[in-house]
């Protein structure tokens, strides 16, 4: 049996085990299942060791441009010094680019004037750029999905990108993705079948459980699949794999949609009061939202 044909076989077998909706007899949800592709930290996330970035966008958009979807990055902007061309290049295919300050620090170990210079700085990174290709709408997305720690710094932050008219991007769907991908850099790209199919199973699995959970969460809440919004980070697991990744989401019903689209339904305006300290998805933050925070229904 070939490689190709080897891991087509596993992913068909193992999708059936891990997809939503595969009950027997289980009501089926208002709503078809729609999915915004995001990729955070670009122009690459953090590695180990010395990357080849042309490469990582290559098969990245690659990827992309053959399942026909529309992505969106957040750029982290000292890193962009010396790949100004890549940004170019994800604009240049239709897709979003947003903010994700310059030097990619927590929210939670900082203060509220030094957070917001970072996001000023990163935003002046990408202004030239959105504004010569035409992208109107300005979008952030919080590192490490740490909003701040405190009610105050919290309301402080978005206070300040709600006066600039800059759209935060929550995430739904939260992997651990950079966990895999320390197996990949330990191989230096260079997997065998057997570890490319091994690692391509468990990381499928991990991230349709956490599929597959999210979406329990938005039929508890809203009775309907909500528009989810996948974070992937820049980094050769998901340069390697999202061929693979999407045409799985494709198999499992589900339809890509851009990150206008997304943030069209109302689940993102709806009200929350996440404080604690652990970055989690936009549908776990209204779930964990301190009660006493949230305006009186």
């Amino acid at each position: 049996m070939t490689k190709l044909l080897y891991k087509t076989l596993a992913l068909a077998l193992l999708l059936p085990l891990i997809l939503p909706g595969s009950v027997v007899g289980q009501k089926k949800p208002k709503g078809e299942k729609t999915i915004c592709i995001t990729f955070d930290e670009l122009p690459y996330a953090q590695s180990f060791q010395e990357l080849d970035v042309n490469k990582l966008h290559d098969q990245i958009l690659s990827a992309l441009k053959k399942h026909e979807v529309k992505a969106a990055g957040f750029v982290v902007g000292y890193r962009i010094e010396n790949h100004f061309d890549i940004i170019g290049r994800w604009l240049n295919e239709g897709h979003r680019i947003g903010n994700m300050t310059f030097s990619n620090q927590d929210y939670n170990d900082l203060e509220t004037d030094a957070f917001l210079t970072d996001v000023v700085a990163g935003g002046d990174q990408l202004e030239t750029m959105l504004s010569g290709f035409g992208q109107k709408p300005r979008y952030f997305r919080y590192p490490f999905l740490h909003y701040g720690d405190t009610p105050s710094k919290k309301a402080a932050a978005l206070s300040f990108l709600e006066e600039y008219d800059i759209s935060v991007v929550h995430a739904t769907v939260v992997v651990e993705d950079y966990l895999y991908n320390l197996t990949v850099e330990k191989s230096h790209g260079d997997l065998d079948s057997a570890s490319y199919d091994q690692i391509l199973n468990e990381y499928f699995n991990h991230l349709f459980d956490e599929l597959e959970r999210v979406e329990q969460l938005s039929v508890d809440r809203l009775g309907r699949h909500c528009s989810q919004i996948l974070q992937l980070r820049t980094n050769q697991l998901n340069a390697l794999f999202l061929d693979e990744l999407l045409t799985a989401l494709k198999e499992a019903g589900y339809k890509f949609i851009t990150l206008d689209q997304a943030l069209k339904d109302e689940v993102y305006t709806l009200p929350e009061a996440y404080f604690q300290l652990r970055g989690v998805g936009y549908l776990d933050m209204l779930n964990l939202s301190d009660p006493d925070y949230l305006p009186a229904q």
